[in-house]
C-alpha cells in the first residue's frame, strides 16, 4: 500500500516534533539530520518540499533542490523555529565536537604521560647529538672514540627513575616541604648549572677520554630529578 503524501502542515508538525526531541537531547545530531531529510511534502502547486540536514527548507524545481520558504502561514511560523533550531543544533554540535576533541586530547596526553617517553625524550635528543658529535670528531680528526656510554646514561637513568617512581616518591615525600621552600625557577637554574660546574670539576681530574662526561651525565640526571621532581601523593597512599 502506497504511503500517503504529507501536506506542508503535516510536514511542519513533524518538523517541530523532531526539533523538540533534538533540543531535549532525545536524539543526537545524526538522527536529527536523518529525520529531517526524510520529511517531504507537496504544496497546492504540486511542488515538492523537504528539509536540509541543518534544519532549513528546500523545494524541487524539476532538476534540483532550491532553498526557500514554504508558502503557508504555519510553515512561515515554523521557519522562525527553524532558524533557532539551526542555531541550537549548530551550537550544541560545536560544543559536543569541542568537548570530544578536548576529551580526545586528554586521552592522548594521559596515554603519553603513562609511558616513559617524556622521561627519556630529552636524553634521546641530547644523547643522540653527543653521539653524532663524537662520531664526527672521530671521522674528521681520527682522535678519541665514539662515546656510547653517555647516551646510554642519559636515556637509561631517566627510564630507570620512571620505572621506580613509586618507591622513589615515598622516599622523596619527607623532602617535599624543603623542596617547595625554594622557587621553581631557582631550582631549575641550579639544575641547569650543575652539569656545567660538575663537568668542569670532573674535567680537571680526568683530562682524557669521556670519563668526566659519564660522571657528569649520571650525577646531573640524578640531581635534576631529585631537585625538580614532585612526588605524586596519589601513588603513595
Amino acid at each position: 500500500m502506497a504511503q500517503q503524501t504529507m501536506t506542508l502542515t503535516q510536514m511542519m508538525q513533524a518538523y517541530r516534533q523532531i526539533t523538540s526531541d533534538f533540543n531535549a537531547r532525545r536524539m543526537d545530531k545524526a538522527a536529527y539530520s536523518a529525520a529531517l531529510t526524510r520529511l517531504k511534502a507537496v504544496d497546492t502547486e504540486n511542488r515538492w518540499w523537504s528539509c536540509t540536514p541543518e534544519g532549513g527548507f528546500v523545494w524541487y524545481d524539476g532538476s534540483r533542490w532550491v532553498p526557500g520558504q514554504p508558502p503557508i502561514a504555519s510553515a512561515l511560523d515554523g521557519n522562525s523555529s527553524a532558524s533557532s533550531a539551526k542555531a541550537v543544533p549548530t551550537a550544541a554540535d560545536g560544543s559536543q565536537t569541542n568537548a570530544r576533541k578536548t576529551n580526545s586530547s586528554l586521552k592522548v596526553w594521559r596515554k603519553i604521560v603513562s609511558t616513559p617517553i617524556l622521561a627519556i625524550l630529552p636524553g634521546i635528543v641530547i644523547g643522540g647529538i653527543w653521539f653524532l658529535y663524537t662520531l664526527l670528531r672521530l671521522i674528521i680528526g681520527g682522535t678519541g672514540g665514539v662515546d656510547l656510554l653517555t647516551p646510554v646514561i642519559l636515556i637509561g637513568v631517566p627510564l630507570l627513575l620512571w620505572l621506580l617512581r613509586e618507591p622513589l616518591d615515598k622516599l622523596l615525600m619527607p623532602l617535599q616541604k624543603l623542596q617547595g621552600s625554594f622557587p621553581y625557577p631557582l631550582r631549575l637554574g641550579i639544575a641547569l648549572a650543575v652539569p656545567m660546574l660538575f663537568g668542569c670539576g670532573c674535567s680537571a681530574i680526568s683530562a682524557s677520554g669521556y670519563t668526566a662526561m659519564h660522571f657528569t651525565a649520571l650525577i646531573s640526571t640524578l640531581f635534576g630529578y631529585f631537585l625538580l621532581h614532585k612526588p605524586a601523593v596519589k601513588n603513595i597512599s
